[in-house]
């Protein structure tokens, strides 16, 4: 397979992706933010949970640490 049969090939898995799929991922995606930001909470009390959770979906959606 060259790497234009392999890109076309990558492309239409991609352009494939239901809509459904990418709603699990993104379902996937809140749990962790938000498991990640009640974690933090407990280990501080003082923290807002609304910001530590915005903070760890946004950690989640661009893939930093």
């Amino acid at each position: 397979m060259t790497d234009v049969e392999v890109k076309k090939e990558t492309t239409y898995k991609v352009d494939r992706k239901s809509e459904a799929e990418r709603d699990v991922e993104d379902a996937g995606d809140k749990i962790k933010a938000g498991a990640r930001a009640l974690g933090k909470k407990v280990e501080d009390p003082d923290r807002d949970l609304g910001t530590e959770y915005e903070k760890e979906k946004f950690k989640e959606k661009t893939g930093l640490d």
